[in-house]
């Protein structure tokens, strides 16, 4: 078994998952906000929810799915030949 493979995998789907949770920190962002009380300059968009902790979670995320890909693309061809 090539762990550098495994690790590999898990590394590239550790930047696709990145980039996907920070679209979909994008994508849940609030179109409108009504009546916001305070100083801050209301634009009438909000901003994306909390961005770093979406792209964390998806690299997590895509981590574990490509290493247990890649592990299971290498042990399913020694399993049939026994």
């Amino acid at each position: 078994m090539n762990m550098r493979l495994v690790i590999f995998s898990g590394m590239v789907m550790m930047i696709v998952g990145t980039i996907a949770g920070l679209g979909a920190s994008k994508y849940s962002e609030k179109h409108y906000q009504c009546c916001n009380i305070g100083p801050s300059l209301d634009l009438g968009y909000s901003q994306s929810r909390d961005p770093r902790t979406y792209a964390l979670a998806g690299a997590a995320m895509g981590f574990v799915f490509g290493s247990t890909l890649e592990l299971v693309r290498q042990s399913a061809p020694q399993e049939a030949e026994k």
